[in-house]
């Protein structure tokens, strides 16, 4: 029989665990006290997490979120930590990709299962602003291709109505 403090644990973990929008599995082994803190301090900076949990609670809480359990199962092997991603889940996955003694185990982006190849191409994904300003750069090309088809269009009608007028001398 599990104990209370255990249930609960579990309960409010479910809870972080639901409000995701990505969650990347991390295997700290290797990485110094003074790396998690610095770690931990810019995944706060963008809106995410990082927790250390039981590897049978973590699998627990996933299973009852849904999540797939063989899935699920191959990433609590050995020491698990779970990155949380509450918004950008691409900002999140450049951070952890970019230490490199954090491994990465695989991860779950908006409910689908990425493995740990997955997530690094999903990192080099450009950021929310930086896909905006390309957005931005995109349509004032397009603004700039319609003043020159308007200016195209304005010679072709001055050029027919000259060759009106030439023609009704």
């Amino acid at each position: 029989m599990p104990s209370q403090k255990n249930i609960s644990y579990l309960e409010k973990t479910k809870e972080k665990l639901k409000e995701s929008t990505a969650l990347y599995f991390t295997d700290f082994t290797g990485l110094s006290v003074k790396s998690l803190e610095k770690l931990r301090t810019e995944l706060k900076k963008n809106n995410g997490n990082y927790v250390v949990l039981k590897n049978t609670l973590g699998f627990l809480a996933l299973k009852d979120l849904g999540y797939d359990e063989n899935e699920t199962k191959q990433l609590f092997v050995g020491p698990t930590g779970i990155v949380i991603a509450f918004e950008d889940p691409i900002a999140l996955a450049k951070i952890i990709a970019s230490h490199k003694d954090l491994k990465i185990k695989g991860s779950f982006i908006e409910g689908k299962y990425c493995t740990r190849e997955g997530v690094i191409e999903f990192s080099r994904i450009p950021s929310k602003d930086a896909l905006y300003a390309q957005l931005v750069g995109s349509l004032n090309m397009l603004g700039n291709l319609v003043g020159v088809c308007e200016g195209i269009l304005r010679s072709f009608i001055s050029t027919v109505e000259a060759l009106k007028k030439k023609e009704a001398k």
